[in-house]
């Protein structure tokens, strides 16, 4: 006799196929590029505390190659992960096959493409001056064509659903398939085709950069945590009424933020103090998410200890709030006069991208692999070393670019020590931040030897460990 679950099974069975190779290759994609980015970002790290490590290339000099690890990480790790995850959630949450893959696969060959053209610039010496626009001229509109055509097919599959209901997962996932494409081809414009001039461009940079951590990053990040929460648990989410007011509220002030990297900057003094504007209202959405994510886990903190999606999830919600109160910190003036242009301001974007953003995708990965390939994690040992990796370099990191960034500004803010002083103070915190990052690197190799094993035929690899990382529910849930 079959069981109830059985037809809402088969349905997802038949979804997960049709999103297979799409699936694999942008997450295949972005696994290659967090290793190379992570390399080349250990490589970076290296050199602010041994200067002559590679510096006979001029291909891998800090000014190069630190921008370079940043977009690899950015448009290769990132976008890739998050199409990966959107596309297959998209197609879950609207009970819906995702459709001509083949098209699907020719748009992801042309975003590697145009990443790998972009690095490669970058590396080469062909970059911009703008800060996560360094890539050359001639890839962002090979960027935006492929991101237009992979965005078809969400944009697709939700208007084909075969539900009624759309989950506040959808919301984010939907928000943030558009955002990104704003934000790039007017900072695009703006800054490199039809370039505004003077003050403005680092007021356009500095919007675009705010925007693309909030706007994209963050909102994927909550988009895995709506819908992993209550489908690992079994449980609608806490106060789940209040989740639409929570999004709007996240979108516009996250909008409106961006000039709070501004303090002190020399421009209209409305800018900074709109963002610092922003950033405290953000406060009431940060608080209804905690109460949404907190008010969920509460009573079940035991089920931490049978899914490793579910560790991952908690880390990026404890990151999501982490990066809150960071971005509250940089509004005070006080603040910012000793933490501007230290290793703080690095501490407040890689808290979003890794801790919050790559923590997330890395739960969605465990959970959503497996059911790809219609297999289980063979070597569930790398599991537990990539969470540990994670847990140990981001606490590393934590306390290096934090202590390290604290201790750097009072020390730039001190007129009686000389700059290289300063610098020979910071050698051991730039020792702890490539520690930090080496563990990273470490977890990664890990996390990739695992998905190759996944990958590899049966016959070849041997016996498939049965590694249930958290199944879940069968019903997609009040996601």
């Amino acid at each position: 006799m079959n069981s109830p679950d059985q037809p809402v099974r088969t349905e997802q069975m038949e979804i997960d196929a049709s999103a297979k190779w799409p699936g694999l290759a942008l997450f295949g994609s972005a696994l290659f590029w967090l290793l190379l980015g992570g390399t080349l970002q250990l490589v970076a790290a290296i050199q602010l505390h041994t200067p002559a490590f590679l510096a006979d290339c001029a291909w891998f000099t800090y000014g190069r190659i630190a921008p370079a690890a940043q977009n690899a990480l950015v448009y290769g790790w990132g976008i890739n992960a998050a199409l990966g995850f959107g596309l297959w959630l998209m197609a879950r949450l609207s009970a819906t096959t995702l459709r001509h893959g083949g098209w699907l696969l020719v748009a992801i060959n042309f975003w590697n493409m145009g990443v790998t053209l972009g690095v490669l610039g970058i590396l080469g010496g062909y970059s911009t001056s703008f800060e996560l626009l360094e890539m050359p001229r001639f890839v962002p509109l090979i960027l935006l064509v492929s991101y237009a055509m992979m965005g078809v097919w969400a944009v697709t599959t939700f208007s084909i659903r075969n539900t009624e209901n759309v989950f506040a997962s959808q919301w984010y996932l939907f928000g943030a398939a558009f955002w990104f494409p704003w934000l790039y081809a007017i900072a695009q414009l703006m800054l490199l085709k039809a370039p505004v001039r003077g003050v403005l461009q680092p007021v356009v940079n500095a919007w675009f950069v705010h925007g693309l951590y909030g706007l994209w990053f963050v909102p994927v990040a909550l988009a895995a945590v709506y819908y992993f929460l209550p489908k690992i648990l079994g449980k609608p989410i806490a106060n789940y009424y209040l989740a639409p007011l929570a999004f709007w509220w996240l979108v516009i002030g996250t909008a409106l933020a961006g000039g709070s990297r501004l303090i002190g900057a020399p421009v209209p003094v409305w800018i900074p103090a709109l963002g610092t504007v922003a950033n405290f209202l953000l406060v009431v959405p940060v608080v209804i998410i905690g109460l949404n994510i907190f008010g969920t886990l509460s009573g079940r903190y035991s089920a931490l200890a049978g899914s490793v999606t579910l560790r991952f999830i908690l880390l990026s919600a404890l990151a999501f709030i982490f990066a809150s109160v960071l971005n509250l910190a940089f509004s005070f003036r006080d603040f910012v006069e000793i933490a501007q242009f230290t290793l703080l301001s690095e501490l407040r974007d890689w808290v979003v991208l890794y801790a919050c953003f790559s923590a997330a995708m890395f739960g969605a990965a465990y959970f959503i692999l497996p059911r790809l390939t219609a297999g289980a994690w063979r070597f569930p040992a790398l599991v537990k070393m990539h969470l540990g990796a994670t847990l140990v370099g981001g606490a590393l990191l934590t306390v290096a670019l934090g202590v390290g960034g604290w201790q750097q500004g009072h020390l730039l803010n001190t007129s009686g020590v000389a700059f290289g002083e300063i610098t020979q103070a910071m050698t051991f915190w730039f020792t702890l931040r490539t520690a930090g990052f080496a563990v990273l690197l470490f977890g990664h190799l890990a996390f990739v030897i695992n998905f190759v094993g996944l990958l590899c035929p049966l016959g070849a690899c041997g016996k498939k460990a049965p590694a249930d990382l958290g199944q879940g529910s069968s019903a997609e849930g009040h996601a």
